[in-house]
């Protein structure tokens, strides 16, 4: 996948145009030393090793792969080192296999052009937040050599994903990705975080995988960077590597609280900040992915918001499938967290994406203390399943299978698949926002492929306005796709249906995707915090 610029990201509020990059977060948090974020290490597959061996570079030599039949892996030609240095190189990289190798790449591939060079590579933090931003320099280059950066991630599930770019050293043989511009890669231009958001799956990985964070408080996500001699071009092997550096990206920092919720219906995960608060209280719901997400709830905790990661199918005993649903189960939630000791009530906000926005949309309308709503996304009718919210009845509004498309390279269309909410036939899906007490804030991907998000979200701002109510916030970005999660987050524009098993067009362009994350993030946080005081 490769990210090329695209035009900048607007955002309205109350029909005011707000431009310009907003910085990431509103209070650094202070990281222990790296010692103290430890955790079981993933084991990946044998494809580690075949990323990895690609990158060393040196003599020529052909050998066999345990875990895959049949194959031989012929060892590149070129390079410095000899047949000695290769083979006590590949024999460093198998023995950390069970760690993904981190043993730095510069220490297994032991080159003289390394140790003539001197380059060195630092990434600071080396150890921190994955919504905060790195530093990226390069020293002991020289001037003007081209060099190709490139990062290198395991996933939680084994997955390997990988992202590069191209640069050329200044006059005194440096580089700092906050200030020199990428030339070609994955990304171009000044982007200090691009390695991160222009992760994509490996090109032995089943391209349509999406990234997807676990275990949060255990496990971060573990990258290595390194910078190769040369531009590499598409499909070959990267150049010799100069230097490399460690990075872990933690979604909790040590200090963060976490229980897992089986109150009544309600299961769960519930974060707390360090301290003795009270915390504002949030809930926080994903899509009709189902299953709980734990990412976005663990990273609000550490800004400071006490929150409830709130699946409401496919997990533990809730029902594997989504059926029809009853507000009852989500009044409970809202309940858990009012009475915690911990959280400031009665007051709390709901943050959702995509079917979890309608659901906070239904929340406000008829549960007392909500005061703030956060739309990813989200459409103003109630869809696919109908809702019980006492004696009201929210149909859902249908899909209309006949308007899905499949592109030539098997990539599923859905945006045209929801019936129109305006169709008087299904008047009774919409959900009357109007009797909402709460604030709103809509964060719109202009260019979601998923449905028409934007549409939604100017008819609830329409009704919304047609009953004399001025009580949102939209934030509307160009060119960004369906899923707008925290800064740094991976774009996937097509990714896997987990319950149809179909690559699903998902819409978006790299660059764009990701400034409407960095923006976004920094909204809602002060969103959040305005109307939860």
């Amino acid at each position: 996948m490769s990210c090329r610029p695209a035009r900048g990201t607007s955002a309205r509020t109350h029909g005011t145009a707000l431009n310009g990059r907003a910085a990431v977060g509103d209070a650094a948090v202070p990281h222990p030393s790296p010692g103290r974020w430890g955790g079981a290490r993933p084991r990946p597959q044998c494809t580690t090793l075949l990323l990895l061996l690609v990158s060393l570079g040196g003599g020529s030599v052909s050998w066999s792969v345990p875990g895959l039949r049949g194959s031989r892996l012929q060892y590149p030609a070129g390079g410095g080192g000899g047949g000695g240095g290769m083979w006590r190189s590949a024999v460093a990289v198998l023995r950390g296999l069970s760690g993904f190798g981190w043993q730095p790449l510069r220490a297994v591939s032991s080159s003289p052009v390394d140790a003539q060079k001197g380059v060195t590579l630092s990434v600071t933090p080396p150890v921190g937040l994955a919504d905060e931003p790195v530093h990226i320099q390069v020293q002991g280059l020289s001037p003007g050599e081209p060099v190709t950066v490139r990062a290198l991630a395991v996933s939680y599930h084994g997955r390997l994903f990988q992202s590069s770019a191209h640069y050329e050293a200044n006059g005194l043989g440096a580089l700092d990705l906050t200030k020199d511009p990428s030339q070609g890669g994955d990304y171009t231009g000044v982007e200090p975080m691009g390695l991160m958001w222009s992760l994509s799956p490996a090109g032995m990985e089943n391209p349509y995988i999406r990234m997807v964070q676990r275990s949060v408080l255990k496990k971060p996500l573990k990258l290595e960077v390194t910078v190769h001699q040369a531009h590499n071009q598409t499909g070959l092997l990267l150049g010799q590597v100069l230097a490399s550096a460690r990075v872990e990206r933690w979604y909790a920092t040590p200090e963060i609280r976490a229980i897992r919720v089986r109150e009544g219906m309600v299961r769960g995960s519930f974060f707390m900040p360090p301290g003795d608060g009270p915390f504002p209280g949030v809930i926080d719901m994903f899509g009709d992915e189902g299953g709980l997400h734990e990412f976005r709830a663990s990273l609000l905790a550490c800004r400071g918001f006490a929150t409830l990661a709130l699946p409401y199918f496919a997990f533990e005993d809730l029902p594997p499938i989504m059926k029809d649903l009853n507000l009852d189960y989500f009044a409970q939630a809202a309940k858990f967290v009012q009475n915690h000791p911990k959280v400031k009530g009665p007051k709390i906000g709901v943050i959702g994406s995509g079917k979890g926005a309608e659901l906070a949309f239904s929340m406000a309308t008829f549960l007392p203390d909500v005061a703030a709503v956060v739309s990813i996304n989200g459409c103003i009718s109630n869809t696919g399943t109908a809702l019980q919210c006492g004696p009201v009845i929210l149909p859902g509004l249908p899909f209309d299978l006949d308007k899905i498309t499949v592109s030539s390279s098997g990539v599923y269309d859905v945006k045209e698949a929801l019936v129109d909410p305006l169709d008087p036939a299904y008047g009774d899906s919409l959900i009357p926002i109007e009797k909402a007490n709460s604030h709103f804030l809509f964060v719109v991907g202009e260019d979601d492929k998923q449905w028409n998000s934007s549409l939604y979200a100017d008819l609830a701002i329409k009704r919304l306005e047609e009953h004399g109510k001025k009580n949102y916030t939209l934030l509307s970005y160009p060119n960004a796709g369906h899923r707008i999660d925290p800064p740094n987050s991976p774009f996937f524009p097509v990714a896997l249906d987990r319950w149809l098993g179909v690559p699903i067009l998902g819409g978006g362009q790299c660059r764009a995707h990701a400034i409407a994350q960095e923006e976004s993030w920094k909204k809602i946080l002060e969103f959040l915090k305005m109307h939860l005081k």
